[in-house]
């Protein structure tokens, strides 16, 4: 009886001193101290914290023209040193001994930035370490939708940039100060990318630079990530372009019928336009629907020249021959067997060194 009531009071003074826990359980999450508040800016914002940005993508899905935006998904890496969460004594790295601590995002000062230009964000998971020099790492796997600006006067055959901007919160923005180099990892998955049919990745690029006053907001801080994506024009040379250059060379048999068969001559441009306004109907929904000119829409608009420049024709030679110049009627008719295709081609040619150059 007195031994059992001896080893109840030896417990509560374990429990209430410490006394007897070995110095290894508990080191990886024990506080650095009482007094210091973790979840404020380790310089109180007097002097900007150096911060080294990461971007490893994973995923890039949904990519949207007509909406300017597309879809991402991967893994944001960011790195600063916080001194307050540093445990080391300086022996420990020589030692070989490189402990990191696990903290919660609610627990201490992370750097307050954000997509700029998201138009959705959403955090699956993250992990936060930080070594026994104050060094901290914050890995953050997300999916996002951003907006985006195309430059599509060379579609189908462009090349896009694909642009995450990263930004202080505008409260914070004297907080932080982005590095100019990016962390190791930096890239995207080469396989596996969902989606990607139509595009091809070239490569990721980091740049910092500064977003310029427009009068309403002033002049702040950004990293940006740019992802060079190349679209595989196969899609539209086999079924767009070439189905359009066939359609448009069917009217020169009309230049082997004698000029006098007017009827005959007008239904093969007649019938082959109104092919190819059905054809146009059925390939606009895939096209990006933007207020200026690509290369895509001036070969359609250029085809469409070459019918109505057909109908034309027609009815000038059939009224020559019908006035009595049967001779010169025949000679111009006949011509347009070579003229059609060389202007034609000639045409595509010098839109093609106007958009593409």
């Amino acid at each position: 009886m007195g031994m059992g009531l001896f080893k109840r009071l030896l417990l509560i003074v374990i429990l209430t001193t410490g006394c007897g826990m070995p110095r290894w359980m508990g080191a990886e999450t024990a506080p650095v101290s009482s007094t210091v508040d973790l979840r404020r800016h380790s310089t109180g914002g007097a002097i900007p914290i150096p911060v080294a940005l990461g971007l490893y993508v994973t995923d890039l899905v949904g990519i949207d023209e007509t909406r300017e935006s597309f879809e991402l998904g991967g893994y944001l890496i960011a790195r600063w040193h916080d001194p307050r969460l540093a445990t080391g004594d300086g022996n420990d790295r020589r030692n070989g001994n490189n402990r990191m601590r696990k903290f919660r995002r609610e627990d201490i000062w992370t750097p307050p930035i954000e997509a700029a230009n998201s138009i959705s964000h959403n955090v699956n998971s993250y992990s936060i370490e930080a070594d026994e020099n104050g060094d901290v790492t914050l890995i953050e796997r997300f999916n996002s939708v951003l907006s985006n600006t195309f430059r599509l006067k060379k579609f189908p055959f462009d090349t896009q940039v694909l642009q995450v901007e990263y930004e202080p919160f505008f409260s914070a923005k004297r907080e932080i100060q982005f590095a100019s180099g990016t962390l190791p990892g930096t890239g995207f998955r080469e396989r596996g990318l969902s989606d990607l049919a139509a595009w091809q990745v070239r490569g990721v690029r980091y740049v910092t630079g500064a977003v310029a006053s427009d009068g309403s907001l002033p002049e702040n801080k950004e990293a940006l990530f740019q992802i060079t994506i190349h679209r595989r024009p196969g899609f539209y040379i086999w079924k767009i372009f070439l189905p359009i250059m066939i359609m448009s060379l069917i009217p020169m048999v009309v230049f082997w019928i004698d000029p006098k068969e007017f009827d005959w001559l007008l239904k093969v441009p007649m019938t082959m336009l109104l092919s190819m306004v059905a054809f146009e109907f059925a390939i606009v929904r895939d096209l990006p629907r933007i207020g200026y000119m690509t290369f895509l829409d001036s070969v359609v608009t250029a085809s469409f020249a070459f019918f109505f420049l057909v109908m034309i024709e027609i009815p000038t030679a059939y009224l020559t021959q019908k006035g009595g110049l049967r001779a010169e009627a025949v000679k111009m008719h006949a011509a347009g067997r070579w003229i059609y295709p060389a202007a034609y081609f000639t045409v595509l040619l010098i839109l093609a060194l106007r958009f593409l150059a």
